[in-house]
């Protein structure tokens, strides 16, 4: 069920930023002078009652009232920027009923305008995972890396309590992600990779601590979308399969040590064991 809001809701969000990023109502050189002087901005996405679309308005600009946003059946989402300092930003997404959804917490390289900004937290909730499949094939732009040192994410339950916590670090090429359950950790993954996230060719040192086990992985993009490959602690072929968006897309084959087939799959029909 949270996964399934989770997901709605943030293809709402993307639906309204791109929706409503021409709009000429904001100035961006006003949100910036605000942003920098208060350290803080608050967007809110509003159904206009005209025409019953999501509109875009900044809490501390346009209009001036105090920040509440529980009290506004019009409200879908909202989103609060602070500027910790030049290169720490912390973006907050919460529901219409005011609950805290995802937290992220942003390390820049440099100092970017707060329009960029908006772009990056934009990508990291296009990029949210909700297991640790998704974040091995999470894909980020060049733009991102070329301004992102790393960044924490963190989502939550309908009731508040911590749902994960994903870091990646672009430096030192490591992911990691702990999952949560009524306080208590699920499960805790973490991947070492060579080559970039950026052009989908990786090589991955995979680590899932709870069950101690460890997968060796090489992804290579590919025309019908990316061939991950799994090998053995031996090194022998394991797996080999190609999906796009996290999905099987064609033939997945499963071998033995020895490098005989033990499965075969083709978009999630078994074809063979």
């Amino acid at each position: 069920m949270r996964k399934t809001f989770l997901f709605i809701f943030l293809l709402f969000l993307v639906s309204s930023v791109f929706s409503y990023s021409s709009t000429k109502a904001l100035n961006g050189e006003k949100i910036q002078k605000a942003f920098d002087k208060n350290k803080e901005v608050i967007v809110v996405y509003r159904t206009n009652t005209k025409d019953g679309l999501p509109k875009k308005y900044i809490e501390n600009i346009i209009p001036k009232e105090k920040f509440n946003i529980s009290n506004d059946n019009r409200i879908k989402n909202t989103i609060k920027y602070t500027q910790k300092n030049k290169l720490d930003i912390l973006s907050e997404i919460y529901t219409p009923s005011g609950d805290l959804v995802v937290k992220t917490e942003i390390k820049l390289k440099k100092e970017i305008l707060f329009n960029d900004i908006e772009k990056l937290v934009q990508e990291i909730k296009d990029n949210e995972a909700s297991n640790q499949s998704d974040i091995l094939n999470n894909k980020f732009s060049e733009n991102f890396e070329e301004n992102v040192k790393s960044f924490i994410s963190y989502s939550y339950y309908d009731g508040g309590s911590l749902s994960s916590k994903t870091e990646y670090d672009f430096e030192r090429k490591n992911i990691t992600m702990i999952t949560y359950s009524e306080g208590k950790i699920l499960s805790e993954s973490m991947a070492k990779y060579k080559g970039s996230i950026q052009d989908e060719n990786m090589d991955i040192d995979f680590y899932e601590n709870l069950s101690k086990t460890y997968t060796k992985m090489k992804v290579k993009k590919v025309e019908n979308g990316q061939e991950v490959r799994t090998f053995y602690p031996n090194g022998k072929l394991k797996s080999v399969g190609v999906y796009k968006d996290n999905i099987l897309n064609g033939l997945y084959k499963e071998y033995d040590e020895s490098g005989k087939i033990i499965k075969e799959v083709k978009n999630d029909s078994f074809i063979g064991e």
